[in-house]
């Protein structure tokens, strides 16, 4: 006869069953005591230990909130950076316009406003109109496998945009930081599969308060162009 899996883990081969073994269940329950986390040591043994436990839990979860945007702030102030020294760099090569803009035929040309040359990569003479649906499908899928983004790295859009890529150490501490935020949310996923009533409603909390304190944000950016202020006439730069 099958054994339920919390009963199963306080059998001893050979002995008497321990009392206070670890409670696991795949089940919802309402553990507390002899409920375990993670490992064998994180043991709860008390009311007082589980509630620490539960409060331990939510401020992991906030701090996983808290660290997510972190992440996401390290990526906007690269980008301010490398904008505001690219800025101060093409200071005065545009009297009336963005730096960031070309011309239409700065762009055909592969000049720049600034009259630097830049590399248009928008050179799409692999595929054409005429292609078959199946062309038009496998083409795409070739030209990713050929892992051609490795090596290239465009410093334009094609419309008068410049991209911004991270220094090698930028992108060595971004990855860094991904691989951290990966892990943490991976272990807070086990602790969720412990499918402990209180356990699961203490990180719903901790991400709800996450949330809350730390991904206050703007949901867009709308240019001046675009936004037409309430019951006033639309002004041209």
């Amino acid at each position: 006869m099958a054994l339920p899996i919390e009963f199963s883990q306080k059998m001893d081969m050979g002995g008497p069953a321990d009392p206070h073994a670890c409670k696991i269940s795949m089940l919802w329950n309402w553990y507390t005591i002899d409920s375990c986390f993670l490992a064998n040591t994180w043991h709860v043994r008390s009311k007082g230990m589980f509630a620490g436990s539960c409060l331990g839990i939510f401020f992991w979860v906030l701090a996983y909130l808290w660290f997510h945007r972190i992440v996401i702030e390290y990526d906007r102030a690269i980008v301010e950076y490398k904008l505001a020294k690219y800025n101060q760099q093409h200071a005065g090569a545009c009297c009336c316009c963005n730096p960031n803009e070309m011309s239409s035929d700065s762009v055909e040309k592969g000049v720049s406003s600034s009259g630097e040359s830049v590399n248009n990569n928008n050179d799409n003479s692999n595929f054409s109109p005429s292609d078959t649906p199946v062309q038009q499908f496998f083409k795409p899928v070739v030209e990713v496998l050929q892992h051609k983004w490795l090596a290239q790295h465009p410093t334009d859009d094609g419309e008068g945009g410049v991209q911004i890529y991270p220094s090698a150490v930028e992108h060595f501490t971004k990855s860094l930081l991904y691989m951290m935020e990966w892990a943490c949310s991976f272990l807070i996923m086990l602790i969720w599969m412990y499918y402990n009533g209180y356990v699961i409603i203490t990180c719903i909390l901790g991400y709800f308060f996450g949330q809350l304190l730390f991904n206050y944000a703007p949901l867009t950016v709308v240019s001046n162009t675009k936004y037409v202020p309430p019951k006033e006439e639309k002004t041209e730069c």
